[in-house]
């Protein structure tokens, strides 16, 4: 009786990273991607179909996209977007990184959009490595030829598909460094107590065990009061990346850097994934 008593104190919190909005249809938009720069695609994945978005780039030469074709001359990214809501959420960060003249990829894991399944986070890890796979299938590069780049969930679920299928740069915004250190800054997420996740799910373990060739830029919001700028400071001591930086981007909270300090983050990126960054 009592160590019923006991299991009821206690919840499980793995539920509380995941808020997926379901769609019948993607809006997208076009205020910054033209609509002839975007594909909506579909691809398989463990837990049934998955849906993705391209943002393409017209080839030289010419002043508009071919609807539906790749453009591998650029740089191809592979965003993981956050938690919340779906693809239509996170599309005006595609539009920034399509602005720096990337050709850029984002998919919804299982339960968001329209993709299949409800998410878990083993199986949002395997979700990702679905797209990556989709990518390499449709540009026919291999992943050592793509640019990661993961906001908040999206780092969990990029540097956990770093060992399987290494990519030539890696970006993470916000991520936190595990689970436990969330717990542990329960008080300032409103954290119940007595709550608990299931396992202990380590970034910091998964950058430490990541290829050192692979460049690995820590961003973070100095400001974010969700995820501490400590949890990045965690995950950069940890990389066993040969080339890392980390940058704290400032005034940004979670998932504001785009917005707030675009002006420092932006250069950054760009020399980033050329890897030609000068330190200041």
């Amino acid at each position: 009786m009592m160590f019923l008593i006991l299991l009821s104190g206690c919840y499980r919190l793995d539920g509380f990273f995941f808020n997926p909005e379901a769609t019948d249809a993607y809006a997208l938009g076009g205020e910054i991607i033209p609509s002839d720069c975007q594909e909506l695609v579909s691809f398989e994945g463990e837990a049934g179909t998955l849906y993705g978005a391209w943002a393409h780039q017209a080839h030289e030469g010419d002043a508009e996209c071919v609807p539906g074709e790749r453009n591998t001359t650029r740089d191809v990214v592979v965003y993981f977007h956050g938690n919340a809501a779906n693809i239509d959420e996170y599309w005006a960060d595609v539009g920034f990184y399509w602005e720096s003249g990337y050709e850029v990829f984002i998919f919804d894991y299982r339960g968001y959009g329209r993709s299949a399944g409800d998410p878990d986070f083993d199986g949002v890890i395997a979700d990702g490595a679905a797209a990556i796979e989709h990518v390499e299938d449709t540009t026919e590069l291999p992943s050592t030829d793509l640019v990661y780049i993961g906001l908040s969930l999206g780092g969990f679920v990029s540097v956990h598909n770093l060992v399987a299928t290494p990519p030539r740069v890696l970006i993470t915004q916000d991520m936190f460094a595990n689970t436990q250190k969330m717990l542990d800054d329960g008080t300032t997420m409103d954290l119940p107590s007595g709550w608990f996740f299931e396992e202990n799910f380590d970034n910091v373990a998964a950058v430490r065990k990541m290829p050192p060739e692979v460049p690995y830029l820590v961003s973070h919001g100095a400001e974010d009061t969700y995820i501490q700028p400590e949890h990045a400071q965690m995950v950069y001591d940890g990389a066993a990346a040969t080339t890392k930086k980390l940058l704290l981007n400032p005034g940004a909270d979670h998932a504001e850097t785009l917005e707030t300090d675009a002006e420092t983050f932006r250069p950054w990126l760009e020399c980033w994934i050329r890897q030609d960054c000068q330190e200041e």
